[in-house]
């Protein structure tokens, strides 16, 4: 709220004192008039205001509950926060001195039977908190107060509250920063630990009998039935993580632990990350001490990575066995077998209790393969592995083969698509004479359910020429794309979760205007039994949502007559559009090798393009080259390059628009955030000629800056691609920034680090330029968590300054 002017402050303090009293003179018995008071007008429930988007306005959607599939059984399962009953006795007289306490609500474990939907409750979370006491004893005899550590999470998933064993009988809960065992058939509780220090990565044996989890750098585990907690691992340090994780492995290979059970639970293979020479960053604390903030090591753009192998250790405890990456009497370190050398681990996986699989990397993620390795006589065996031909472009992610009793089902890369296959008998590695279950061309990329005896699996995706993901199964000898019978609408983005057994599905449909609706389904043939949620609230149905529109760009490709794919586009429009008026525009972007931004799902998106339509702006979104389903090709256009042709295309798709004649070629913004905030900068610094204005939050400014095995897949090492490094930095084009750019970013940023920013402000001020800002947010992550709403207020006022119509 801005602030009143002294003068209007001693005028409103003398005007309360004073009082508004009749003037001298005038008959003070006679009741006073009261003026009628004017009504406030009646706000048009059709209009958004900011508060409805992202304050406390109106709600327009409502929570679904949040059921899942209890482990073992054909139940669903949810934890449920009860508000606490009346103890039905007589309650103690208050203590005035001191506020009454508020009730906690309890957490409560609930499951439903998906037929009838009679749901009953399963476990008190709450009964267990006196394993974990409050107060800790002290050597003198006295009591203080725990401290309360939270069990941390990994990577960006958060920390567990519970977590089920594979049959779903126990559970293992996090109470106060320690473990409690729970067995559901017995009815009986264990505590298991008894610390303050931080733990991680919790992981329960597949028989019950251990649990995991990794504290001060090694990794632990405990029975859970007698005994304390021990360390299987020795040696570490703050440079030498045992069975935990650094920062750039959960955040750029999707790690979400480190530590890896057999089937049998006698082994846990488990990841040892050697940091000590990866350079370290000091994020900047502004607000207390010095300014000296946490140092994390970080490794950028051609730096050095951390040293990564696999170990093997009983769960008993023993010295650990190491994996090589080559099989015997070759070489682990030169490509002398044929392979470039080995820099990261990308996923570890148990065929049986004898063998496992690790897939390895090269340094520049030109080749992925599984390394077969098996236990034998105490020692570890790594089998050979065929020499794959080195791709053009980078290797996709693939998640580790999944293993059953007659073989394995696995993922490979085929025309940038991913493909699912069966493989009896063997080790997996090799598609030679594997089964392949889903269509060519088609990016399966999420697999939901797999029936070993049939080979049928049920997995979704988006088909090549749409936008809208739906559910498919698929199988040996499938040709096309076969719709779910639970997901026959192909205009709702359709998601679901299946059970184990494969009989009952939770279907989640929705689209960019339509908030999500849950429902419990037959998978066989897809009737629905019931309801589960539905996230639209009736506030919803009176707002002008803006109308979305949807359209393609062709795009030439290298030979004459070729084509290499198409931008496809959303432009949002108000309810009431009017092709004869003049709109400004802005374009909403992210990009970014493999993203997709035009699909028909619900989100914040809606609504807040809604609020900019009715500020008279039209909003543009745009997948140009690099982005998903069109193919290699297409997806590899932008190999070190980064940010320079994707905002080319925005500038493509922008001139299509303004072609149509009702956008004033003078009013167009663009925003994003992390690589959108990075095609922000690049808009306004390379292509001034389109973008008047633009909003950049937490933006890479010089991929040199940013974390090496994101930038590395895309860019090469700097060293190798110097040029590709300089002409994708908005540094290097910082003197021919014509429009107004507002930076936005978190000092507490340990992601893409406010340097960024920093030094693109730098660069500015070197070429003299003054139509730029700058907002700094203290403390605040990659996310600006807590200060959202003053980011948006601030993107708001930007657009409607610098894009206002001409004479406003």
């Amino acid at each position: 709220m801005a602030r009143r002017p002294l003068a209007l402050l001693a005028s409103l303090f003398l005007l309360l004192v004073l009082g508004f009293g009749p003037a001298a003179g005038a008959d003070e018995e006679a009741p006073a008039k009261e003026a009628p008071k004017a009504e406030a007008p009646k706000a048009d429930p059709a209009v958004l205001t900011f508060a409805d988007v992202f304050g406390r306005g109106r709600t327009f959607t409502k929570g679904i509950p949040s059921w899942t599939w209890r482990p073992g059984h054909k139940q669903l399962v949810r934890l449920d926060m009860r508000k606490p009953q009346g103890s039905g006795g007589a309650e103690p007289a208050p203590d005035p001195r001191r506020a009454k306490p508020k009730p906690m609500p309890r957490p409560i474990l609930v499951v439903m039977d998906p037929e009838t939907g009679k749901t009953e409750d399963l476990f008190d979370l709450g009964s267990i908190d006196a394993f974990v006491p409050a107060e800790v004893k002290k050597a003198d005899g006295t009591w203080r107060k725990k401290k309360v550590t939270r069990m941390r999470g990994v990577g960006r998933a958060g920390p567990p509250r519970y977590r089920f064993t594979k049959d779903g009988k126990a559970l293992c809960a996090v109470v106060r920063g320690d473990l409690v065992w729970v067995d559901l058939a017995k009815g009986t509780s264990r505590r298991l630990t008894h610390t303050e220090a931080p733990m991680a990565d919790l992981n329960i044996a597949p028989d019950g009998s251990h649990v995991s989890f990794s504290r001060g750098n090694e990794l632990w585990v405990v029975s859970t039935t007698e005994g304390k907690p021990y360390p299987l691992t020795k040696g570490g340090s703050d440079t030498l993580l045992n069975g935990t994780l650094d920062w750039v492995y959960p955040e750029e290979l999707g790690f979400r632990t480190a530590a890896w059970w057999s089937p049998d639970g006698k082994h846990i293979a488990y990841l040892q990350m050697d940091q000590a020479e990866v350079p370290t960053h000091r994020l900047p604390a502004t607000i207390s001490g010095r300014g000296e903030g946490r140092v994390m090591r970080y490794p950028r753009a051609g730096e050095t990575n951390p040293t990564v192998r696999v170990g093997v250790v009983p769960v008993g405890g023993g010295e650990t066995r190491w994996v090589a990456w080559e099989a015997d009497g070759e070489s682990a370190s030169t490509a002398g077998d044929g392979h470039p050398p080995v820099e990261y681990v990308a996923d570890v996986a148990w065929r049986s209790p004898s063998h496992l699989v690790v897939t390895v990397l090269d340094r520049a993620q030109r080749q992925r393969r599984d390394v077969p390795v098996a236990l034998e006589e105490g020692e570890l065996a790594t089998y050979a592995t065929p020499v794959d031909q080195l791709r053009r472009g980078w290797a996709l992610d693939q998640p580790a083969p999944l293993c059953y009793p007659k073989g394995s089902l696995f993922a490979y890369e085929q025309g940038a698509c991913r493909r699912w296959a069966w493989e009896g008998g063997r080790l997996p590695g090799s598609t030679a004479a594997a089964a392949a279950l889903t269509p060519e061309g088609v990016d399966a990329r999420t697999m939901l359910h797999f029936d070993p005896a049939s080979k049928q699996i049920r997995f979704s995706a988006i088909p090549s020429d749409a936008h809208t993901q739906g559910v498919f199964v698929g199988g040996p000898g499938v040709k096309e794309l076969v719709r779910a019978p639970f997901a026959k609408d192909p205009f709702a983005w359709t998601s679901a979760s299946i059970d184990e057994s494969g009989t009952y599905a939770l279907v989640t449909t929705e689209s960019a205007t339509m908030p999500p609706r849950r429902v419990l389904a037959r998978v066989k043939d897809g009737e629905v039994i019931r309801e589960i949620g539905n996230a639209r609230a009736k506030a919803l149905d009176d707002v002008a949502l803006a109308v979305p529109e949807y359209g393609q760009i062709p795009v030439p490709g290298a030979r004459k007559g070729a084509l290499l794919g198409h931008i496809r586009w959303r432009l949002w429009k108000p309810k009431d559009f009017d092709p004869t008026k003049r709109y400004g525009l802005i374009v909403h972007t992210y990009g970014g090798p493999g993203s997709r931004m035009v699909t028909n799902r619900w989100g914040r998106g809606p609504l807040m393009t809604s609020l900019l339509c009715q500020k008279g702006f039209l909003v543009l979104e745009a997948d140009g080259r690099g982005t998903s389903g069109q193919g290699a090709d297409w997806l590899y256009a932008v190999q070190g390059k980064l940010g320079v042709l994707e905002v080319d295309d925005q500038a493509t798709a922008v001139k299509h628009i303004l072609a149509r004649g009702y956008v004033d070629p003078a009013r167009v913004g663009i925003w994003g955030w992390s690589y959108g905030g990075t095609m922000a900068c690049n808009a306004l610094t390379m292509r001034g000629d389109v973008f008047k204005a633009g909003v950049a939050v937490a933006s890479v400014t010089d991929w040199r800056l940013y974390d090496s095995i994101y930038t590395e897949r895309y860019m090469g090492l700097p060293k190798d691609n110097k040029e590709g490094y300089a002409q994708s930095s908005s540094i290097t084009h910082a003197k021919k920034l014509a429009g107004h750019l507002l930076l936005i970013h978190g000092l507490g940023d340990d992601n893409v680090h406010v340097q960024n920013s920093m030094r693109l402000a730098e660069a500015f001020i070197k070429h003299k330029k003054t139509t730029w800002d700058l907002m700094l947010y203290a403390k605040r992550g990659h996310g600006i968590g807590g200060a959202q709403q003053d980011v948006f207020r601030r993107l708001l006022a930007w657009f409607e300054t610098h894009l206002a119509p001409a004479g406003r």
